[in-house]
């Protein structure tokens, strides 16, 4: 069982499959959206995820074309969830956002042409330009 939540504790959730994928993103709109330099991350099939308390909503375009759901905290503004539409079947939740840290181990790094340059990167991690999902 996967378990995590919001800076606050008003959203709560846990997750009743395996980890499909995970890595860390560096695209520019991740990136403004935690107020980090990357966004760490798992995917979970869609219908995994149960919420506890009332998520906000911001929608935005994706790279696809398609639209991009993110969902956050609107109390302390912690960004949790996102849902592309182009993945119907999935969700991504925050890494940030875990009770276990230690269950992330990230499998790629995303849209790593937009990393800041200071970036490292572990070799041993595959790195891809723009998106791998």
């Amino acid at each position: 069982m996967i378990t995590g939540k919001c800076f606050c504790g008003a959203i709560q959730y846990k997750v009743e499959a395996n980890i499909l994928k995970s890595g860390v993103c560096h695209c520019h709109a991740c990136q403004r959206l935690t107020g980090g330099a990357a966004w760490p991350f798992i995917v979970i099939p869609q219908e995994s995820l149960i919420i506890q308390g009332k998520t906000k909503e911001f929608v935005r375009l994706g790279s696809s074309g398609k639209k991009a759901h993110i969902s956050f905290c609107g109390t302390c503004g912690s960004t949790l969830f996102g849902r592309p539409e182009i993945w119907p079947h999935i969700r991504i939740v925050a890494a940030s956002s875990l009770d276990d840290q230690n269950i992330f181990s990230p499998n790629m790094h995303v849209w790593t042409e937009n990393a800041p340059k200071w970036t490292l990167f572990d070799p041993s991690i595959p790195k891809f330009d723009r998106s791998a999902i």
